[in-house]
């Protein structure tokens, strides 16, 4: 049985009379125990509904509906399975106090998997999880990999009770799941030869497989007592990418794809050009911060920049990685009469300078930068600082905070073109 938390007006449900505290017991005879359960079997067009109406009586509904069509109902977040593991680079681990709760979960739960993109190790599963998994057909999954290697890959996890990993895959594979896989990188752990054959025997799953992502381990300032972890110099960096490109050629030669993608952090890290947006096809892990600055310059390919806007002036945030990239396409806005804008780059205080990505920036950083500085009329921060779905902060900071301690009108920007539809006026006074 599934609670219903809110009906969206002018929807299916609301037409049917449902509200907020009935829940829906089955669907088509088949018992609904969660979200999953409910986009599985609801995706049919011709649905008999049992629900529990908030006064515990139950009602029987017949609903024609088209493909595409969710009823318009909302319901309880899903309870997220918790991780076993104590992996060696765990970011959790590292994070200090003052964050949003969210960011102390440590998930393992294939739901969140299937649901958001989460990553899991596939070591949580029980039986029950994989008839689930094949019942319902939960694809693609997004996997936690690291190394292929079975011994290593539990030194790595802290879990010697970890199944061997290509055996999981390949049950996976068999079933018909799709599978997007990552490689957290730790120097001197699971690189140079040991990436290789990672690499070589996920390809061995393709089309099984759809990418495989190679990001660096994040280290932040908070790691006492933990293992002892480094970040990568430029040299390995750039022996990183000199083992994966090879690799990704003999892969696209092999299955039209290059599977496997080096994170940006790689390319900016080795002082190496960043690809073009075409290297990294639908871009398949974005969210991993494989291609984001592809994506962001394609964007700023495709911006058509105005003669003239209203004047503005402007001041855009970044973190340390982004800078120089950033510094050198907002040299193209000084061709716009009227505009005036400014970069300021954010050193990370909060989790430490060797975080260098602006999407783990939190307000008190950005708010410690700019501080005393002349700002002028608006303040332009990357989405990717702020939660997807709300204007708030790592550190729990919102938006409307951070405007008030400045002083100034703060916008939420997402890739070039809005920046400019900002400057142009577009959305000022709108948030």
């Amino acid at each position: 049985m599934l609670e219903i938390v809110n009906v969206l007006p002018e929807s299916t449900a609301a037409r049917l009379g449902l509200k907020p505290g009935d829940a829906v017991v089955s669907i088509n005879g088949e018992e609904i125990h969660d979200v999953i359960d409910f986009r599985f079997f609801a995706a049919d067009e011709q649905l008999s509904l049992a629900v529990q109406k908030k006064n515990g009586s139950i009602i029987k509904l017949r609903v024609s509906k088209g493909p595409d069509d969710n009823l318009g109902l909302e319901f309880t977040p899903l309870r997220i399975k918790r991780c076993k593991n104590k992996c060696i680079f765990c970011f959790v681990d590292q994070m200090p106090p003052g964050c949003r709760k969210t960011l102390y979960v440590k998930d393992d739960d294939v739901s969140a998997s299937f649901l958001h993109g989460n990553f899991i190790t596939l070591g949580a599963l029980s039986e029950s999880d994989w008839e689930r998994i094949f019942r319902l057909r939960l694809s693609p999954l997004y996997i936690s990999v690291h190394t292929t290697d079975p011994g290593l890959r539990a030194s790595m996890l802290r879990n010697y009770k970890a199944p061997d990993i290509l055996e999981s895959l390949n049950r996976l594979a068999a079933g018909g799941i799709k599978m997007h896989t990552q490689v957290v990188l730790c120097p001197g752990v699971n690189d140079d030869e040991r990436l290789k054959q990672t690499i070589a025997d996920l390809a061995g799953l393709f089309p099984a497989v759809c990418s495989i992502a190679v990001v660096p381990v994040g280290i932040t300032k908070f790691r006492k007592g933990l293992f002892p972890l480094r970040t990568f110099t430029r040299q390995e960096a750039r022996a990183v990418l000199d083992c994966i490109e090879p690799l990704a050629r003999m892969s696209k030669r092999r299955f039209g794809t290059r599977l496997v993608f080096a994170s940006d952090e790689f390319y900016i890290k080795a002082n190496e050009q960043i690809p073009p947006a075409s290297l990294y096809e639908d871009f398949p892990q974005i969210e991993n911060g494989v291609g984001l600055v592809a994506a962001f310059m394609r964007g700023v390919s495709r911006t058509r920049l105005p003669a003239t806007v209203p004047p503005v002036r402007a001041t855009v945030i970044t973190g340390v990685s982004f800078s120089k990239i950033l510094s050198n396409v907002l040299k193209r806005l000084r061709r716009i009469k009227g505009a005036a804008v400014q970069q300021i780059t954010v050193k990370n205080r909060f989790f430490g300078p060797s975080v260098t990505v602006t999407g783990l920036l939190t307000g008190g950083d950005i708010l410690y930068a700019l501080r005393g500085k002349l700002l002028g009329d608006l303040v332009l921060i990357p989405s990717s600082a702020l939660k997807e779905d709300e204007d708030v902060f790592l550190d729990d900071m919102s938006i409307e905070e951070l405007e008030r301690h400045l002083k100034t009108k703060v916008f939420r920007v997402d890739g070039f073109g809005d920046l400019v539809s900002v400057l142009r006026g577009r959305r000022r006074g709108k948030q």
